[in-house]
């Protein structure tokens, strides 16, 4: 049957933290990544720290969060992924369907969050005294071969960002053209549309309160703070 005549129902996806978290972190890229320069160099510094912050409430969410958020429901081997795209170009839309992230899309989470935490981490210890004249507020408790050497890392990994953002968002194009599947609509609403003959599997999805999130999210931004402003005072 084409897929235009199959009856759909909207069902509810993603939970109100998961889409603040993704988000919060495109702007807080964006911004780190746009203010790279000595002028407003200090605005780079906060967008690193919101990256922190945001990378630390991902990693609690991940276990304590609603069930298709937390890891276990969507961390699968590379083999399972290679199996998920091996199937993608003809599979249909009940085959291809996830409460959640697919193996593919589950593996390139976690590809993002460990590139943005190695990218927030290192900009603690990094040191730009070429043009930028910055020092992370962790550079005086290190030695100076290891500020390098995170500084290296900070400079590096960033291209690996790059990389896996443009996939992150070639992939998402694909979908929505390819199998008429609106992945970015899915994060901004929470919701999506899917066969009436899969809706089930949607409903075994358990939300936590959003006003849970939100409380981990504001103890991450003072755990934060705070070691940020003990550094910078020691």
């Amino acid at each position: 049957m084409h897929s235009d005549k199959v009856e759909k129902t909207r069902i509810r996806l993603w939970d109100f933290p998961v889409r603040l978290f993704h988000w919060a972190l495109v702007v807080a890229i964006g911004t780190a990544w746009w203010t790279n320069q000595e002028a407003i160099i200090n605005i780079h510094e906060l967008a690193g720290y919101t990256v922190l912050t945001l990378v630390l409430f991902r990693i609690i969410w991940g276990f304590v969060g609603s069930s298709n958020a937390r890891f276990k429901s969507f961390v699968k081997s590379p083999f399972a992924a290679v199996a998920y795209l091996r199937k993608l170009p003809k599979g249909s839309e009940e085959e291809l369907a996830y409460a959640g992230h697919n193996p593919a899309g589950g593996l390139m989470v976690v590809v993002l969050l460990l590139l943005v935490a190695v990218q927030a981490f290192t900009g603690l210890f990094t040191s730009e005294n070429t043009f930028l004249f910055f020092d992370g507020p962790l550079v005086k408790y290190v030695p100076s071969g290891f500020a390098n050497t995170m500084n290296y890392i900070h400079h590096a990994n960033i291209n690996l960002i790059y990389i896996a953002v443009g996939l992150h968002v070639v992939a998402s194009i694909g979908y929505l053209f390819l199998k008429n599947e609106n992945l970015i609509g899915a994060m901004i609403t929470g919701t999506r549309k899917v066969p009436a003959s899969i809706a089930a599997r949607f409903n075994a999805i358990s939300f936590k309160p959003a006003w849970q999130g939100l409380l981990i999210l504001v103890i991450c931004a003072g755990i934060v703070a705070a070691v940020i402003t003990v550094a910078r005072a020691g």
